[in-house]
């Protein structure tokens, strides 16, 4: 029915219904369910919405509402069903359709629940913080990580619309994911706080290992935002063969345009087409990429696994690895199955969070 006064009624009656069930949720989340649960949980669910906005991404279905925060100024598909089906007669290949859509959409439901469970963080934290004797050590009453992820959460926020409103410009897209992947490691941060990592019977030596575990971090992140700007460009299939790329260990390729930020898709600075040599440029960085990170992160997880309280944590890591390249080395073969570049993306995700988590251990003095 398109009479306003209907469509004005549903829109009103879905806003309440959502805005309710964020409510209701943030409520629970303060109220009744425990600090340290609700943390979990919220590392858990930003796990699920990295994963799923990389499905989002790779079914081509980031424009599939082109503006924000609403569908086509509606606050659903369900209620722009007009103008979804106009645009899909006129492009049936084109990045809309309902099912398209409802994935956006779906998108950012998961992600403004996720900013309702943060803010019920910060909430509990400062309640515990009047409630309690700050004297006491606790990490549950620690307010300044929680504040800066909620922060972070804001801004990735500004990201996702800017994402969609600017027709997703690599070097946004890119910062997105960015803004996903250090929203999942605080969270893992701030949910090793609950654990207790004994360090008694912990070599000495383990004390050594710290910097060269932060160094893992740092070069994990950056191969990351390699792996983000070649999906946001994609140009994952720009190398089809495997280990060579187009026959050749070293293609010709083209980095000054390749990684040029301030450009549209798959356009240079200057408005022409993005060439296959800078497609090329892009993609072969993320494989040289994977092979250092590979090698660097492997002899951190050896080093890591021969120390008693640090085996789990070596053995997470190398089990992450061997994953990730099987993964990444199936998408070129396979040439780019939707299952398995999803996976991909979830096992980037998997692994900052065990390098994370084997940073977090090594806080702990070991035994002198």
């Amino acid at each position: 029915m398109n009479d306003p006064i209907w469509q004005f009624s549903l829109q009103a009656t879905h806003a309440l219904v959502w805005g309710g069930t964020l409510l209701i949720a943030m409520l629970l989340c303060v109220r009744v369910v425990k600090l340290s649960t609700v943390i979990y949980a919220t590392t858990v669910l930003t796990l699920v919405l990295v994963t799923f906005g990389a499905y989002v991404r790779l079914t081509d279905a980031g424009l599939g509402c082109p503006d924000w925060p609403g569908c086509y100024g509606k606050l659903s598909p369900a209620h722009a069903e007009q103008e979804i089906s106009d645009v899909y007669e006129e492009a049936p290949a084109g990045p809309v359709s309902e099912p398209k859509a409802w994935r956006e959409m779906l998108h950012r439901y998961l992600a403004s629940l996720v900013g309702a469970m943060m803010v019920a963080i910060v909430i509990q934290v400062f309640m515990k913080r009047r409630r309690d004797d700050l004297d006491v050590p606790d990490p549950s009453r620690a307010i300044g990580l929680p504040l800066a992820l909620l922060g972070v959460i804001i801004f990735q926020g500004l990201l996702g619309k800017w994402t969609v409103t600017l027709l997703l410009k690599p070097a946004v897209v890119t910062m997105h994911l960015i803004g996903g992947m250090l929203i999942l490691a605080m969270l893992t941060w701030l949910s090793a706080r609950f654990r207790r990592f004994p360090a008694a019977g912990r070599p000495a030596e383990a004390r050594l290992l710290r910097p060269w575990a932060i160094l893992g971090l740092l070069v994990l992140g950056l191969q990351i935002i390699l792996g983000g700007w070649v999906s946001a460009n994609y140009a994952a299939l720009a190398c089809v063969d495997f280990p060579m790329c187009h026959a050749q260990w070293v293609p010709n390729m083209d980095f000054a345009n390749g990684f040029q930020l301030q450009r549209e898709l798959g356009m240079t600075a200057a408005g022409a087409p993005l060439s296959n040599e800078a497609l090329n440029a892009i993609h072969w960085s993320h494989r040289a990429g994977a092979l250092l990170v590979f090698l660097y992160l492997w002899g951190l997880a050896y080093v890591a696994y021969s120390m008693y309280g640090l085996r789990g944590y070596g053995a997470a890591i190398m089990g992450t690895l061997v994953l990730q390249v099987a993964l990444g080395i199936t998408n070129i073969v396979a040439m780019l199955p939707l299952s398995v570049a999803v996976a991909h993306n979830a096992g980037a995700a998997l692994l900052l969070m065990a390098v994370v988590m084997l940073n977090f251990a090594l806080k702990e003095e070991p035994a002198r």
